[in-house]
């Protein structure tokens, strides 16, 4: 989407400002987890043509590194997710290509290079906590108390997408709760999967004075991506939060999404301002009947939409795919809005993937009375939102 576009950030380089750990700090950490025939390596990811792969003995001081985890499928899938920020680097599932021959391909347009992490260029497969999107103004008012929130990253034009992207998360041991899937695993081996955690302090974030706990599973499928986010409110007052995903979901064989189509099971869009912020009150929702299937070729996309209607599974799923074939991806969520952006005001890579981001919340939700209820989270509450990917064929 539009507030997620890096523009034309000047370069940045290492150190705890930019969100990119220096060279020097990083390390293997050589642990590995197997189950059913999967595994997870968390270790350190080196740029490798389109996205990332795990370092081998060679990584060193002078090899520039991100520290991240690995999950390994039997069909081949894989999955590199960051230890800063939590963010999917690459996921690679089985595909069936024109000649009828099936190859491993990339899924997600993730950062290609250390410069895109440490921008963290069009927010690429971000995690989005404790807020989704803009905050309108930088501003917000909870129980009556006013709070203003800079720009998370110094470089960016407005308050957006969260803290959720700038923090350390930690790799967390299988228990009861942790890495559970998401839903009924597909077809093929078991899934494998891991849970991250990371930690939002209440003196951390200027203008954000709560305390919560986050933790994402992620479940990988031959064929499918299932992640969930929880909040928990760890602090002694309720507190305003909304959980969301910011992945660009690419289709194998298109160099462009001028090639694909859209199908939105939407009964509502989202009307916006100059801004991209959603009028006020009733007004931010016009009744739709659906969205496509869109052809992409020549249109520009940066619009919500709500009211999903869901499938028989209780999942609403959005459609990216080829209308030749019927290839492509579904995004699917257990409920709340998705935002579609096609990608045309990003720097790099424009309009070579299509953003369908799922958010429990319209954008500017701190500042809207009838989202009030839906942002708050008492003390010791947890909030669980789960949405995931899974290839079409």
């Amino acid at each position: 989407m539009t507030d997620g576009r890096a523009r034309d950030v000047p370069p940045r380089t290492g150190g705890d400002t930019d969100g990119c750990p220096r060279p020097s700090v990083v390390r293997r950490v050589c642990h590995f987890l197997r189950r059913t025939g999967g595994s997870l390596l968390v270790t350190s990811a080196t740029v490798c043509s389109n996205a990332f792969s795990a370092a081998g003995d060679a990584a060193s001081d002078v090899t520039p590194a991100v520290p991240a985890a690995r999950l390994r499928h039997p069909s081949g899938a894989e999955l590199v997710v960051a230890l800063r920020g939590a963010a999917v680097l690459a996921w690679r599932a089985p595909w069936r290509g024109a000649d009828g021959t099936v190859r491993v391909e990339d899924l997600v347009d993730g950062y290609t290079d250390e410069v895109e992490v440490a921008t963290h260029d069009a927010a690429r497969s971000a995690l989005m906590a404790p807020f989704v999107n803009r905050l309108a103004g930088g501003a917000y008012t909870f129980d009556g108390v006013r709070h203003e929130v800079a720009p998370v990253l110094p470089w960016e034009p407005v308050t957006m997408h969260g803290f959720a992207r700038t923090l350390d998360w930690a790799v967390v041991e299988p228990g009861p709760r942790s890495a559970r899937p998401a839903g009924p695993p597909d077809a093929g081996a078991t899934p494998v999967a891991v849970t991250l955690r990371a930690a939002v302090a209440a003196d951390a974030h200027a203008g954000y004075p709560f305390a919560l706990e986050l933790e994402v599973d992620y479940v990988l499928g031959a064929a499918s991506l299932d992640v969930v986010l929880r909040a928990r409110n760890v602090g002694p007052t309720a507190a305003p939060v909304a959980l969301g995903w910011h992945p660009y979901l690419r289709v194998p064989g298109h160099a462009s999404v001028d090639g694909l189509e859209l199908t939105v099971p939407a009964r509502r869009a989202v009307v916006t301002d100059a801004g991209l912020l959603p009028l006020a009150g009733p007004s931010a929702l016009e009744e739709i009947d659906g969205v496509g299937p869109l052809p992409l070729a020549g249109v520009r996309l940066d619009h919500a939409f709500g009211g999903l209607r869901p499938d028989a599974d209780g999942r609403a799923r959005t459609l990216v795919r080829d209308p030749a074939t019927g290839q492509g991806l579904a995004l699917w969520q257990d409920r709340g809005l998705v935002h579609v952006y096609t990608g045309d005001g990003l720097g790099r890579r424009a309009r070579a993937a299509v953003a369908v981001e799922p958010v429990e919340t319209l954008t500017d939700a701190f500042n809207r009375p009838d989202c009030a209820a839906d942002v708050r989270l008492e003390p010791g509450a947890v909030r669980t939102f789960a949405f995931g990917v899974e290839v079409l064929e």
